[in-house]
Parts: structure tokens; sequence; C-alpha cells
């Protein structure tokens, strides 16, 4: 049927299908139509194949089946598969009109040079076409073809599935297509293999019309087509029509569109129903709630593949509201609709001679048998087939007669049952407890249709048994069967012809003596065996198949008349007075209207087990009568009217038809990933306009979408019109105002209030003026002293004559004693303003000094004195807010709000990118304590897993600055590249938070908000952890901190947190499991449909996250032990560390990824990250030089290498990026020669390249720096940050340690209280008290010539600033290395020496460019100071530093023009 008209608005669908020769093909003709210019296209819709790659047997006749299945067709139900046309002359015209395909599409082995669908716009991938090979499911699939091109240009969407093209040898230009833009599912991708040793075929270039050089072939008309890369964000990666940000295509479209509604799609993403995009069919049936059930839907459709249809074609079936080929499973087809079986669904089997353990499975789910069935003593004891001939066949084996269950669904036997065996549990017939039915159509011996001789049967439990058509009953000779006697077989025989004979059975004494005798409620007809079920008739009353005494209504029972008994309603609770769910006395689940049912329809909700309506703008339920969205009201409405206060908020809901009211204006919602209005995504949301609009089509106030309220000015609406305007009420627009005036009325000279120059008065009452620029020739004299006014005037008089001859000498004496009262009172205010500032100036100078104490970890007022506390070595800056720039938000931190921005240190050319974050004005007033506290602890870090702080702002917004980590956070990364990331870097990286962890155990500092979206990477080698808004401090003494208040990531956290606060390094622990767990499955939510209320319960009783399907057991019983409720019974982060580093040694032992050893991590090399940090910076304008954090804070720099200044600046130095596959590398790459580097007594470490170095950086490429600032921490050079053995050790100066010493030996600890005070370590007796022991132990100084034994040939390593025996006082400096390095420097005056033993005489301090540095022996005892410096001279914040009075450390607080300060 062709449907023609000359503008049909959409496409409409209509199928009819018919037979053609051996395949189906589709002749009928679809009712979607598509109106155009040129006219009307007639569609057809056809059945697809399955065939894969076979090879046809006929390659003519499979052209010709393509050929005429295809013709015409443009809506393929099921795969397009091209294959096997190898003939170069083929013409493959009978595709062009094909547009849409719902399964996938296969080219194989096709050399025809140009295949071109034209027309193709959308492949739905319902059924996905898979490699052996490969693990990916194809939607569209190329292979093995030699055709030239592949045009598809049409093409818009592949809603599901890959694509692929492997060996194909002379194809082109695929490889230029956007992917991205055509493939719509979340993992979806392009795969592109070519395994042949010729290279391959040069294509010829895109049309230059084409955008970005994207097409499918040569020409302007294969340009690639573009509806989703290009739009804009709001769009939510769904299509668009436009770039602007109104522009976007409804949700359930799929291909583009032409507008913003449903009905401008180009294609559905599901159905498509008379021109109009819908998620669902219009359902067949209907709740009616004046009657509280449901009727037929006269507007209900069929869903035909993705169509809607009044009906469906009359070779389909019609199942729940959508079109099939084949009923469901306990379903059967019943005048062309599938409808529930009745029990079991029919099946019908033939009968077999004799059953026997062969054929005994070809009987399940059988439910009629059309022959007979005979079981003997052969059946179950087995027998060898013999055949006339004396040869043998088969072997049958014994059988038990258990095996006969699978007669239990048999309903009906056609022919005759026969049953002569013998076996010990073969002693009923309960295997056919449900046949009904005996036909009699062939008889056995004595005509019987029922035969039962010399049988094992005690009873015959044919409880079902209805019906005999024809034959007799013979039962003989069963010594041990009871029953047979006492059945009326005349109930059951229907054949008058045939008798009943029953013969030596057993004996009816012996049957009462075994209690083998009919139940009491059976009446006189007889039973089938001894339980209530099996009687032919009941004696009083029967509840379905059983005999009771009475209908007991306590038992919801109900009496249904004629002796029958029937249950009540399965909703009902109890009693009831008659069937169905509308007699019951009480509901056992909500009852609606006189009904009870399992649950409400969707227009009700449940209020105390009562259905009340929703609202009647709900859509899709609701919980209570509210017309809005949330808790008590809709789950969802076709139309909202959004709150003008809060965009998450539901005012009213409306009809879809209903118009947003006054002041608001309508919108499509995107998709709401979280929140109270995910619910609406799809639908329309009514916003507020601007409060200075009346009406807008747009949330803005220019007059293009908004109609003002009060008055337009230019292109603006506004509330008032401003000075220099005045208001037109007429048209209510705002009017500039005559130039001459200050104020006005009107719109010329004379409709001024005040004057910019001069007034002219009209008349002497001086209410009428004009304002002029210069007074005229009639009046031009002007007057300056009007008190009225305060305008100058012109006049015609001289105002210098009028004072000379109409004044006294006393009228002037007001005059001068009022100017010299005003003298006065000009002193006085100037007097108090500078007293004011000097007092400001004065206590801001007192609160910089307060601050600068809390931050470095003192706060009394007093100076220092020498004392035993270990020093705090946390360097913190202090930056003005003039050094630094923000851009765009990152993300949301504890406190604050996180940007990116750059750091451009005043009177330095450089550029930093950082990370900024700033405290959110809204937050509580004990935040900005909070906030100095995670700025304290984030400069006391030091740890290449730990994010360390550069700079702190102290602004009326306070600012923590960070280094800027390029690739963002670990969480996102593993989400985006999970099909690249193998089983080596996940390990790695577990190892790196758990030595993170590790040291901020050892620090005593517990996180508190340990996930992996708190997991940063600097390199894909190297993560950091940060985000220490939660941490806190613990004291020596103690192991656990209570935590106040304030918000907690529940899912995160052990039950002890959750349920006390109680936070302790176990709780981390336990975070660290969880953050393990994300990911090891890339990124997955834990509990992620458990709300966070509900995880407490969860974890009482036992319940933990499930195994990764990556990962072994080994891994997850780690996990496991990271859950236990006993804090106690978790590992340390130290063992944690340990176990996963040997993990990662074998990685794939212990983590099962799919192509493992064929993953590789995105590429990242130094020249990737170089423009990572030009690109991060690249909003930021100005000429610095751009260089990363690193290299500012702590320059590599060899002194051949320093910059002269009129050379260019080097470029932005990188870190060694980790192989792609799991930071694997050779261990001698990138060190010196390690005799070079090593002493003679010295070994070098076997691991010097890990993932991550100290401070993040990497011990190669220690070149191109502009200058040496700062080195790293002395102490480093007792820290624990190596383990022997270990893949990803961290190198510290390993060098410096003695031969046979342990970096443990020596671990130092920084003992601090819970408010960040350092804690006094007890005093060793006879320790010096005259110096600062920046060791904090007296145990170095007890051996020979006063030094540890231990350290006896390291003494050339030990810091400058330990004195060698204890004696002489010395003052200490924070940064001895500081002053190391520049001690022959021309820009730093200060020179120290530092008395030595004799010995090595070197001081590796830091992992420089040149390792082997040799410090020359200096003149003991001789500490050099600036020359005319004085403590009279000196600031009064010196104090802070009164063991280091190195000038150093007073420049930033005496001179201003450094900006920054080191605490």
């Amino acid at each position: 049927m062709t449907v023609r008209g000359s503008n049909v608005p959409r496409i409409r669908r209509i199928a009819a299908m018919d037979l053609f020769f051996r395949t189906v093909v589709v002749v009928g003709v679809a009712a979607r139509l598509i109106a155009s210019v040129h006219g009307v296209l007639e569609e057809k819709v056809c059945i697809g194949t399955n065939g894969r790659m076979s090879v046809p047997s006929n390659r003519e006749h499979h052209y010709q089946n393509l050929r005429d299945r295809y013709t015409n067709c443009t809506y393929v139900d099921g795969n397009l598969e091209l294959t096997w046309l190898q003939n170069k002359s083929l013409d493959l015209s009978f595709l062009r009109d094909i547009r849409e395909v719902t399964g996938y599409v296969l080219i194989s082995h096709v050399d025809v040079q140009r295949i071109l669908l034209p027309s193709l716009m959308i492949i739905r991938g319902r059924s996905l076409f898979k490699l052996n090979v490969h693990d990916e499911e194809f939607a569209l699939i190329v292979t093995l073809s030699k055709m030239e091109n592949l045009e598809l240009p049409a093409l818009r969407d592949i809603l599901r599935g890959n694509v692929g093209f492997f060996n194909n040898y002379n194809l082109c230009h695929v490889r230029h297509i956007q992917w991205d833009e055509i493939l719509s599912g979340p993992p979806a991708h392009m795969v592109y293999v070519y395994n042949f040793t010729q290279p391959e075929r040069s294509c010829p270039p895109c049309d230059a019309s084409c955008r970005g050089g994207h097409c499918w072939g040569e020409g302007p008309h294969n340009c690639q087509k573009f509806s989703k890369v290009n739009c804009s964000p709001q769009c939510h990666q769904g299509r668009c029509f436009g770039p602007e940000p109104r522009e976007c295509c409804h949700l359930f479209c799929a291909g583009g569109c032409v507008g913003p509604k449903q009905s401008d799609c180009l294609a559905c993403q599901n159905f498509y129903d008379d021109g109009v995009c819908k998620q669902e069919c219009p359902p067949m049936m209907r709740y009616n709630p004046n009657t509280y059930s449901w009727d037929y839907n006269p507007d209900g459709k069929y869903a035909y593949g993705a169509t809607c249809v009044k009906d469906c074609p009359e070779h389909l079936l019609r199942d729940n509201g959508a079109c099939v080929r084949n009923c469901p499973p306990n379903k059967k087809a019943q005048q062309g609709e599938c409808v529930p079986c009745d029990g079991p669904c029919p099946k019908n089997c033939q009968g077999v001679s004799v059953v026997n353990s062969i054929n005994i499975e070809d009987f399940r789910g059988c439910t009629i048998i059309e022959g007979s069935l005979t079981i003997l003593d052969s059946t179950f004891n087995g027998f060898q087939e013999v055949y006339a001939d004396f040869s043998f066949g088969p072997r049958y084996d014994k059988m038990d007669p258990s095996k006969l269950e699978v007669f239990s669904t048999l309903k009906e036997v056609t022919g005759y049952v026969n049953i002569q065996a013998s076996h010990p549990n073969f002693t009923s017939l309960s295997y056919f407890r449900n046949l009904e039915v005996i036909g009699g159509r062939t008889l056995t011996e004595y005509f019987a249709a029922l035969y039962i001789v010399k049988s094992s049967l005690k009873s015959l439990n044919l409880r079902s048994l209805k019906k005999i058509r024809s034959g007799s009953i013979a039962i003989l000779e069963n010594k041990d069967l009871c029953f047979a006697d006492s059945v009326d077989w005349y109930q059951v025989m229907k054949s008058n012809a045939h008798n009943v004979l029953l013969q030596r059975n057993a004996d009816k004494a012996e049957c009462e003596a075994q209690k083998l005798v009919c139940h009491p409620q059976c009446s006189s007809s007889g039973c089938w065996g001894p339980a209530p079920n099996e009687c032919l008739s009941c004696k009083s009353y029967r509840l379905e198949d059983t005999c009771i005494d009475k209908c007991d209504t306590p038992k919801s029972i109900y009496d249904d008349g004629n002796f029958v008994c029937k249950h009540c309603h399965e909703e009902c609770l109890g009693e009831c007075s008659g069937p169905g769910p509308g007699n019951c006395s009480k509901c056992r689940h909500v009852r609606d209207g006189p009904y009870c049912v399992k649950e409400c329809p969707e227009s009700k909700y449940n209020q105390s087990g009562f259905c009340m309506p929703c609202h009647e703008n709900c859509v899709g339920g609701c919980t209570g009568p509210n017309n809005t969205v949330g808790p008590d009201a809709c789950n969802s409405c076709e139309k909202a009217i959004v709150s003008a206060y809060d965009p998450n908020v539901v005012e009213q809901c409306l009809k879809a038809d209903e118009a947003c009211p006054d002041g608001f204006y309508h919108e499509y919602f995107g998709p709401q990933e979280e929140g109270a209005l995910k619910s609406l995504t799809g639908k329309s949301v009514c916003r507020k306009c601007h409060q200075r609009c009346k009406n807008c089509t747009s949330y803005s106030i220019h007059v293009s979408v908004c109609e003002c309220l009060h008055y337009s000015s230019g292109e603006q609406c506004e509330d008032r019109c401003q000075r220099d305007h005045f208001p037109d009420e007429a048209n209510r627009r705002c009017l500039r105002c005559h130039d001459e005036c200050r104020g006005c009325y009107g719109p010329t000279a004379a409709h001024c209030t005040n004057c910019r120059n001069f007034r002219i008065y009209d008349s002497e009452n001086r209410t009428q003026f004009n304002c002029t620029a210069t007074c005229p020739p009639e009046k031009p004299y002007k007057v300056f002293d009007d008190t009225t006014t305060k305008d100058p005037h012109c006049s015609e008089e001289d105002p210098n004559q009028m004072a000379l001859h109409g004044r006294t000498e006393e009228d002037h004496l007001p005059a001068i004693l009022a100017s010299a009262g005003g003298c006065i009172l000009l002193l006085g205010i100037f007097l108090a303003v500078f007293s004011y500032h000097w007092f400001q100036r004065a206590k801001t100078k007192e609160n910089t000094v307060k601050m600068t104490m809390r931050m470095s970890g003192f706060e009394d007022n007093e100076p220092l004195k020498p004392t035993d506390i270990k020093p705090n070595l946390a360097q913190l800056r202090i930056v003005k807010e003039a050094e630094l720039r923000k851009g765009g938000i990152l993300g949301y931190g504890a406190f604050g709000t996180v940007y990116k921005g750059v750091w451009v240190p005043e009177g330095e050319n450089v550029r930093i990118p950082v990370a900024i974050k700033v405290l959110r004005e809204d937050t509580a007033p004990n935040t900005n304590k909070e906030f100095l506290e995670e700025a304290y602890i984030m400069a006391s870090v030091d740890h290449p897993n730990v994010l360390k702080l550069l700079a702190v702002c102290l602004t009326s917004q306070l600012m923590l600055v960070t280094q800027l980590m390029p690739l963002g956070c670990l969480l996102d990364y593993v989400r985006n590249n999970r099909d690249k990331i193998g089983s080596k870097p996940l390990l790695n990286w577990c190892t790196q938070i758990a030595r993170g962890m590790a040291y901020l155990e050892e620090k005593r500092m517990v996180h508190r908000d340990l996930a992996l979206r708190n997991v940063l990477l600097q390199t894909p080698g190297c993560v950091k952890i940060t985000d220490f808004g939660l941490a806190k401090l613990l004291d020596n003494n103690e192991f656990e901190y209570k935590a106040a208040g304030g918000k907690m990531p529940i899912k995160w956290l052990a039950l002890e947190c959750i349920q006390h606060r109680i936070f302790t390094h176990k709780s981390d622990v336990w975070a660290f499991g969880v953050t393990v767990w994300e990911l090891l499955t890339y990124g997955m939510r834990p509990y992620e449909n458990v709300s966070a209320r509900d995880v407490p319960d969860l974890l009482e009783k036992g319940e933990r996250l499930n195994q990764p399907s990556i990962c072994t057991i080994d891994v997850y019983m780690i996990m496991i032990k990271c859950w236990m409720l006993d804090a106690g019974s978790r590992p340390s982060f130290k063992e944690l560390a340990e176990e996963f580093a040997k993990m990662a040694r074998d990685p794939g032992r212990y983590l099962v990824v799919p192509g493992d050893k064929l993953m590789r991590l995105p590429s990242y090399t130094p020249q990737d990250e170089k423009e990572l940090i030009r690109n991060l910076s690249m909003p930021m304008e100005g000429s610095e030089v751009i260089m990363d954090a690193e290299e500012y804070l702590q320059p590599r720099a060899q002194p051949s290498m320093l910059l002269g200044a009129e050379q260019a600046p080097p470029p932005t130095p990188i870190k060694k990026f980790m192989d792609d596959r799991g930071f694997e590398e050779d261990p001698s790459v990138g060190v010196p020669n390690p005799a070079e580097f090593f002493p003679a007594n010295m070994v070098p470490h076997p691991d010097m390249n890990g993932g991550c170095h100290a401070n993040g950086m990497n011990p190669r490429g220690r070149e191109n720096s502009l200058n040496q600032r700062y080195c790293s921490d002395p102490l480093k050079l007792l820290g624990k940050d190596a383990e022997e053995g270990d893949d990803d050790a961290f190198v510290h100066n390993a060098a410096t340690l003695p031969k046979g010493s342990k970096p443990s030996d020596m671990r130092m600890s920084l003992p601090v209280d819970e408010d960040d005070y350092l804690m006094p370590s007890p005093r060793s007796k006879g320790l010096s008290t005259t110096y600062m022991d920046l060791i904090g132990d007296s145990r170095y100084s007890n051996g020979v010539d006063g030094l540890d034994p231990r350290l006896q040939g390291y003494r050339g390593f030990m810091p400058d600033f330990v004195p060698p025996n204890g004696q002489g006082p010395l003052q200490g400096v924070d940064n001895i290395e500081y002053h190391l390095m520049n001690r022959n420097g021309p820009a730093h005056p200060v020179a120290m020496q530092i008395p030595r033993d004799p010995g090595p005489q070197y001081v590796n301090t830091c992992p420089l460019g040149s390792p082997n540095t040799v410090v020359p022996p200096q003149q003991p005892g001789v500490v050099t100071r600036k020359p005319h410096s004085s403590d009279e001279d000196t600031d009064d914040h010196e104090y802070y530093n009164d063991y280091d009075r190195l000038k150093r450390e007073l420049q930033p607080l005496n001179h201003r023009s450094r900006s920054e300060t080191t605490v």
C-alpha cells in the first residue's frame, strides 16, 4: 500500500509482510513517509539475514537473492550482510534507499570498488557481530575486502556497538572519519587493523569544503556531517542543530534534528509515534480510577521495531504491547496473541515401544504423547538389544524409577498405558499425577487402555485421571497393589463396550493393616491413594483437588456453593466473603477503593495502606499529594516551574500543554546525573525570568529576550533610569538628558534639574533656567557664590564690582573668622586620619607577626630559646594577591573552591601554572582557622606521593597555592582510559598511595578523606594524595581523634567513624581499601545502589563491597583485611605498601585484565607535559616564561648551563615519563655512571628509577635551570624513603648512607600536639643547650671522637649544623643547604663556615646536577654576618628566627621588594 500526499509533516510507518520463495522477504510497505520538495518517498521494510560470513553455494544466486531482498528497501529489520561479492562489475545500486538497520552491518569479501549507501542514517546495533579473536562486538564491520571506498555520507548515529575495519586491501578515508561524532555507546570505539606487508594505498584528499578533512570519499557530497561534537556543552553529549546553547536536540532524538522539539528529530532513540519521538509507545491498557481496574486504551499502540503501530502485521504475534515473532517461554500463541500457559505450555511428543534410559529425556516437558507408553522390567534393569540376525544393537543401561519424573507434565496419552515392571522404588504412579486423559486409540492385551500386570505398585496415585475414552481396564496379579478395587472405574470409562478386569491384587485386610485405605473425606466412589487429594469425589466439600470437612473462613477460604470451597484472593489477609480482591476483610498490602492490590497504581500513592490519588499533573507516580517534585509529591511531571532561588527545587507541576506563568520562560531540561531534578530529564521546565523582566524567552536583561518590567535603556532593561537619563513614561524608556544637564526631567537644556556648567535664569524668581557651557554676550559675567543652587550662573552685572562697592570691612570679618576655623578643622581631621592610619598599620604588622607565628608553630609572644624541640622545616611561603591570577574552576575541596591559575612571582619574569584553593564566603566563622590548619598540614608534608603546599595568600579570602597536576584526578583518569590500563600501573598506583599514607601515618597525621577522587596524577607513573581539608595531627601519645562534627564521606568510612566519629590511622586503612576497590573497578561508585543512611547497617551485618572482576582472591583478601570491624586487626600502611610492591613485581599473577599484554597507557612524553602546562596557563595573558613549580622552587642547574640575561629561557623541564605499559624501564637509563656518582665504598640502589621521586622529581635530567634557590630537606639524609628490592623505591640521597647502614636505623619523627605545636622531647643528660639540636637525640655523639660508631666513615655526609663533638655554641639555621650551595654566588653575601672533622671533604645535600660536588674545608668556628647589621637594625619580626639571623630569612620581612616569606 502506498500513501502519498503533498505535505506530510513527519515520518510514519506501517508494515505488511509476505513470503517470497524460500526466503522471508518483506514486500509490504511501511507507512512512514518523508515529505520533501521533490515528492514523497515510499518505504519498504525488509527482513535482514543472519548468515555471518558463510560461503554461499552459488555466488550468482546469492547476489540475486540480495538484490531481490533489498530492492526499494528503506528499513532493514535485522542485519545487513553483504558478503562474497567478488565480481567487481556487480551493481549494488539497489542499496541506495536503505535508511535504517536495526542490527549490524557486515561487509566481507566484497571486491566491488565502490560501495555506496547514500541514505543509511542510523545503525541501531540491537544485534552485534563478534569476532572470535576480539572481545569487542561490532555494529559496523568491514573485513577482507578489496573495495576502494565505503561511502556512507548520511550516517549520523550508531546507537550501540563498535566499528571495525580488518585487513582491507585498498580501503580509503575511513580513518579520516571522526567516529566520536557517530558512535553513541559509552564504551564504543573504532578498531583499525592492517596486517599486510605492502603499504596502504595512497588515498586522494578530501574536498576542500569538508570540515577538518573528514570525509567518506571524494567530492563535497561525501563530507562528514556533524551534529554532536560541535554542540554546546549544555547539550550534554546529545545532538544539536546549531552551536548555540539553546540549539540542542531533544534527548529522544538520534542522528540529529532540525529543531528542539520531539517532533523535529531526524530519527528516534527509542520509538517513533505519529511524527513524535517517545521513550515508549502508548500502553494498551490504562488504569480507570472510577472502576479501580485496568481498561483497554483506545489510544494504545504496539511497539514494532522502533515504531509504534496500531496493530501488528498478520504474521507477527502480540505480546505485552509489542509485536514479536515467537512467544516467550511460559506463553503460548492463541488467536494471534501470546497468553500465559495454564501449567506447562503444550508440547506434543511421539510414543515409544518401551521406555528406557536412552529415550527417557525425550519426554521432558511433554504434555501430550501421540502414541502409547510401555514400562517393563527392562526399563529399570537395562538390556542388550539383539536384532533378528543375531547381531547386537545398543546397550541400555539401568535406570532408577525416579527418572520417570519427566512425565509429571503429561496430561494426555492418545494410545494406551502398559505397566509390567517391578522395582523396589517403583511403588506408585505419582509420576503421572497430572495425567487427565487416556485416549485408547490403540489398545493392548484384553483390549485394555490401562494395563497394569505383575508390578511392584502399592497405590495408583492417578489423582488427575478423569477420562478413558476407549478400551477396557486390566489390573492383574499386583500382589501389593491396594485401592484398585475401591475405585468406581465406570466414572472414568466413557466406553460402554469394554469391561473392568481386576484380579489377584492385594488383599483388603492387608491394605487396612498397612493403612492403605481411602481418606475419611472421600466418598464411596473410591480413591487413588490414602491422601485427601486423591479422592474420586468428596463426602463433604472440595477445596481445589482436596476433600475437606467444611469451608473454614479463618483459614482464608470461602464457600463458593455446590460443596466447593475456594481460597481467598492472594491479596487478602485473613478472611474474605467471596472471590476476587474486592471481598477481602483485610488487605495484605494496600487497598485501592474496594479492591486489595499489591501496590498502588502509578497514578496513586500509599497512605497508611490506602491508595490515594496523585495530583493530576503528576507523571510516573508520586509519593504524596503535593503538586511538586520530591518527597510527598510527584516523581516527575511533563512541565515544572523551577524555584527562582534554588534551581534544584520544583515549585509547581504543570500539564504538558499548560503555558508558563508570567515572569517565567520555557526550556527543555538536560540530563542530570544526580539531584532532585533527575526525573525531569527530557521534560520541559519554566524558569524565573530576571527580576527586571516582566516576561522573557531566556534569562537575560537584553531587550531581544526580555520584556522590561520598568524601563529599557539602550538594549538592556533597568529598574530605574540612570542619573543622566530621564524616564519616558509613555514608552517606558530611559532617554538621555541634554549634555549640559546633571539630572533632568526632559530632553532639552531647559529641563535640567542641575547644570554641568552655568545656569541662565529667565526671570528674577530663579525657578526657570537653561543650562549652557559658556555665558552669552548679554550675560557675560560668571557668578560662583550661589549658595542656594550650588551651580554657578551667568549675570549681567560684574560680581567683583558689587563686592567692592556694596560691602564694608565689617562685612568681611565673619568670612575671615570662618576661614580660620575651617583651617583649624581641616588640620584636626588630617591629624585624626594620620593617627588612624598609623594605628591600622601597626595593628596589621602585629597581626602579620601573629599569623606568621601561628603558621610556623609558635604562638607565644616570647623569643625562642634553645631547647630539645626538633625544628619544623615546613616552608610556608606568603605571596601577594597581585601575584596570583585565577582562571576557571577545577573543582571543590573540603573548605573552598579550586581554580586553575598562574603564579607570577613579583620581580621575576616567570609564570607558574598552579591550583588555587579559595575559602568560600558562606563557610562558618571558624573555617578560617581550619583553613590555616589545612595550610599548615599541607606545608609540613614532604613525600613524593603527597601533594605539598607551595604558598598561601592572606587576603580577605584566604588562598592556598599548590602545584597544578596536569592530568587531573586518578578517578577520572581510570574511567576515561579503562581500556588502556593494565595490571602493572594499577598495582603501582596502589603501592604509591599506600606509601603516601604510610608517610602520613609516620607523621601521625590522619587524613579522614582518602578516596580516589583525592588522588591526583602528576604523570602516568606518579600519583599524589591531596585534599587535606579533613586531616588532623595526633599527639605522640594519642592514637585516635574524635571529630566534633561536619560532613563525612560515609561510604568511605569505617564503622567506628560513622557511629562514634573516632578517626585513627586504621580508619584511613579502611578508606584505603575502598580506594583500591574504586581503582580496580575502574572508577565505579562504592555501594552505588545503597543510600548512605543504610551503609552502617550493611556493614554491621558483615556485608562488604563485591570482589572486582579483575582481581584475584589474594588482592581481595587484602581489601577484606582493610575492612575488618576490629580496627586493630587491620594492616598498617607500611605492610600494605610492602604487599602491593611485591605484587607489582608480578602483576599478571594478581590481576586478570583481559588483553593485559596489549594495553598501553596513553602516551605522555615531555613534549605532552610541556604542552599541557602551556595550555593550562594559556588563558592567562602575559609575556612571562612558563615554568613548572618544582623547577622554580627547586632548580636543577649545572653551573655551565646557567643562562645569561640575553639568552632565551630554557624549555619547561619535564620529568621522565613512564613506559606506557606499566612504568617499566631500564634501571640503568638516566643515571650517571655509578662509579662516578657513588663513593668507592657505596653501592647504588638497585632501582633508581621508580614511578615518583622526592618532591615529584626524577633523578635524571637535572639540567636547564635558572638559578639555585632551595634544596631538599637535609634531614632526608636520614629518612626512610627507599626499601631494598622494591620496584618503585624512591631515591633520596641513597649514595650518602654509610655502608651497611639502613635508613630505618636513623628514622626521625617530629612530635606535634593536636594543635600543631612542636612537643619538646626529653632532655638527654649532659646535652648542651647552647645550640639547636636539629637531630634531637644524643646518641649520635657518643662514639669515638664524639660520633656514633655507626656513622664512622660517614662524617662527611653529616649535616653541617650538627657539631661532631657536641660542643661549642653554634647558630642553627633551618636550611643550611641554601647557604652551602650559594656560598660562592655573588647574589648571596652570606658566608658560613662550619667546623668539620678530617674525612671525606664533600657534602651531598640533594641530588643536584653535579652529584659529587666537593665542599672545601672551612675555617672552624667562623660565622660571617651581614656588614653593618645589628640587633637595633633588624625588624621586630626577627625574634622568630633567633636561631637563624641570616639575611635570607630576614630579607622578606625587612624589604618590600621581596614578596615571599619563609617561615
